[in-house]
C-alpha cells in the first residue's frame, strides 16, 4: 500500500471538525442537541482581510446576503470580531398544500489586530456585501533611544 499524505490530511480535518463540533454549544452556536454535527452546519468564517497602514488598521469582511441590521461588530484593543445571524422564513399556502421553511445563515470571525488601536474611533461601512472597518492606530511611543553617557 502506498502512503498518501492527503489521506492523513483528510483524517486530521475530520478529527478537527469533530472537536470543534463539541465546542459549538459552549460558544453559543448552533443547536445544543447536535453536538457531533459538522462545523459548517453552524456558521461559516467569512473571507476576510486585515492590514496595517501607516496611520490605521483596515479590515474587510465578505458577508454575502447579510443585512446591515444583522451584523454585530465588536472591537477591543486586541481583536476585531464580526458576527452575523440572518434568518429567513418562507411560507407557501396553496389549496391542499402547505409549506413552512426556516433557514439561518451565520458568519463569525475574530481576528487579532496587528497594532495598538483606538477602538472607539473606528469607522465601519457596509456596501454590496462588503464590510470595511478602519481603526486609527495609537501613536507609538519611542521604543528605543540611545542615551549618551556623560
Amino acid at each position: 500500500m502506498i502512503w498518501d499524505p492527503f489521506e492523513e490530511f483528510k483524517a486530521i480535518q475530520e478529527e478537527m471538525d469533530r472537536l470543534f463540533a463539541k465546542t459549538r454549544p459552549l460558544l453559543g452556536f448552533g443547536n445544543q442537541n447536535k453536538s457531533l454535527a459538522k462545523t459548517s452546519d453552524f456558521f461559516r468564517a467569512p473571507i476576510s482581510d486585515i492590514r496595517e497602514t501607516e496611520n490605521s488598521v483596515v479590515a474587510a469582511f465578505e458577508l454575502p446576503g447579510a443585512d446591515k441590521k444583522d451584523i454585530e461588530l465588536n472591537i477591543t484593543d486586541d481583536f476585531i470580531e464580526v458576527k452575523v445571524e440572518k434568518k429567513a422564513e418562507t411560507e407557501v399556502k396553496k389549496k391542499g398544500f402547505y409549506s413552512y421553511e426556516t433557514r439561518a445563515h451565520q458568519f463569525y470571525r475574530k481576528l487579532p489586530l496587528p497594532a495598538e488601536v483606538i477602538a472607539d474611533k473606528a469607522k465601519a461601512t457596509y456596501k454590496n456585501g462588503m464590510l470595511r472597518i478602519e481603526i486609527p492606530k495609537k501613536k507609538q511611543a519611542l521604543k528605543k533611544k540611545r542615551i549618551e553617557i556623560e
